[in-house]
Order: structure tokens, then C-alpha cells, then sequence
């Protein structure tokens, strides 16, 4: 009961048309595109260089061009409308985004010359603290809210500087290239400890919002992109065939007779 209660407080007056752009926008944006993994690299290449100069500017200019929080929301509806392909389909944009964000940040690292200092910017990229608990769990509902409530929609940028989802992978990367395993871990924990915390809060507002109303609205984005990306053919129309009209026996004898 109190579920419903909160849910129609916050959600009463969403509309299925409101909840079907919700899911549109949250599987348009997690898309696999070349314009996706070009940000990817582009966010992972500023935020290791960000860490190696012990620049927040720089860092802070990485997390707001990063994409990753999309795919991350997009498992978040996956799991809250309880379709097994978008989870699938999830899972393997993060995995592969991550294995690019890591490996973009070696190739910096490794390119980088300067001395392999340990500074402030890198301490904060390691370990788990209850803060950053926290801070996954209100930026996981900040960017569920801004996803569905359309009037919140120029908020879903400050949830990407809050939470911190390139910068752990950028110090894992400058880990490896500094041989400290033991920063390693602690750098993928605190991403690990993250994208838990987006998943559980995102899956939380998507429930409470009832986007599983509108699930349907998930098979067909999900189809147009199968389309988009040829990994299916767009369904031709069969052009019916031509009837010959036929020609009756009673009109033949009447052509006859004239």
C-alpha cells in the first residue's frame, strides 16, 4: 500500500504516452552507435588525463560527456518491466563499454610521460565509503526521475557529475600502467559499488512510474534498432496478387446473342 501511495503521489498524472517516450528516450540513447563509443573515448581520454594531472576540471568535463549512464538506466528498465532481451542487450553495451573505457585510459597512460605520482584526484577514485553509497543511490533516482518526468529532463545531466562512473575505470587503467594491483581493485570496486547503486534506485522509480504499462513499447524500439543496425531485414509489404476478373457464362452468351 504505501508502494502505490508514493507512486501516485510522484506519478499519478503520468500517461502512457509519457511512459512510452520514457522507454524510447531511455533505449534511443543507450544505443551501441559510432556517436556512443566516440564519446566513450573521448570521456575515458579526459578523465586519465584529468587523473594524471590532477585537474577536477578536466575530470568533471569527462563524466558530463561520458554515455555510460544510459545503457546502465537502460538494464534499469530492463529489469523493472522485466524484459530479458534489454537486459541482455544491456549487459553487453556495459561490458563492452567498459573494456573500451579501460583500454582507452591505457593508451594514455602508457603515452603519458610524466612521473607516476600518486595525487588527490586518484586517492578519491579508490575504495568504498558510505558516502559514495549514497551518492549512487540518489543519482540512480535523480536520473530515473528526470528520465520519466518530462519537466526534469535538463536535470539528467547533473545525476552523470554526481555519480562517478569513468573516472574508476580512467584509475584502473592508470593502475595497471603503475603495476599497483592493489589500486586496481579498489578503483573497480568503487565503479562496481556505483553502477549497483544506479541500478537499484533507476529500477525503483521505473516501478513506482509503471512503465511496465507501456512494455510493449520495448519489443518495438528494440525491433527498429535490430532494423537500424541490419542485424534483422526490414519486413517488406507482399504485393497482393492481381484477381483477373472473370467472366461469367451468362455474360459470354450475351455477348453471343448481340
Amino acid at each position: 500500500m504505501k508502494k502505490e501511495a508514493i507512486g501516485n503521489t510522484l506519478f499519478g498524472d503520468l500517461t502512457n504516452r509519457r511512459r512510452g517516450e520514457a522507454i524510447e528516450q531511455i533505449i534511443d540513447q543507450s544505443a551501441p552507435t559510432k556517436s556512443y563509443y566516440f564519446m566513450l573515448v573521448a570521456a575515458s581520454i579526459l578523465c586519465t588525463l584529468g587523473l594524471l594531472g590532477n585537474n577536477s576540471a578536466v575530470i568533471i568535463g569527462g563524466m558530463l560527456v561520458a554515455p555510460l549512464l544510459a545503457p546502465i538506466l537502460a538494464l534499469a528498465l530492463g529489469i523493472g518491466v522485466s524484459d530479458n532481451r534489454l537486459m541482455f542487450r544491456s549487459v553487453k553495451i556495459i561490458l563492452i563499454s567498459i573494456v573500451v573505457a579501460i583500454t582507452s585510459s591505457f593508451v594514455i597512460a602508457v603515452i603519458d610521460h610524466t612521473p607516476n605520482n600518486f595525487n588527490y584526484q586518484m586517492q578519491l577514485r579508490l575504495g568504498v565509503s558510505w558516502q559514495a553509497i549514497v551518492v549512487a543511490l540518489v543519482a540512480g533516482l535523480a536520473a530515473g526521475l528526470a528520465l520519466v518526468r518530462e519537466e526534469l529532463q535538463e536535470h539528467l545531466t547533473g545525476t552523470a557529475i554526481a555519480v562517478a562512473l569513468i573516472p574508476p575505470l580512467s584509475m584502473t587503467a592508470i593502475s595497471l600502467k603503475m603495476g599497483k594491483l592493489d589500486y586496481f581493485v579498489q578503483s573497480l570496486a568503487q565503479f562496481g559499488i556505483n553502477l549497483v547503486g544506479i541500478i537499484l534506485a533507476a529500477v525503483l522509480i521505473f516501478s513506482l512510474s509503471g512503465l511496465y504499462l507501456a512494455r510493449r513499447r520495448v519489443g518495438q524500439e528494440l525491433r527498429e534498432e535490430n532494423v537500424q543496425f541490419g542485424r534483422v531485414k526490414k519486413p517488406t509489404k507482399r504485393k497482393r496478387p492481381t484477381k483477373k476478373r472473370k467472366i461469367t457464362q451468362r455474360s459470354t452468351t450475351s455477348k453471343k446473342k448481340k
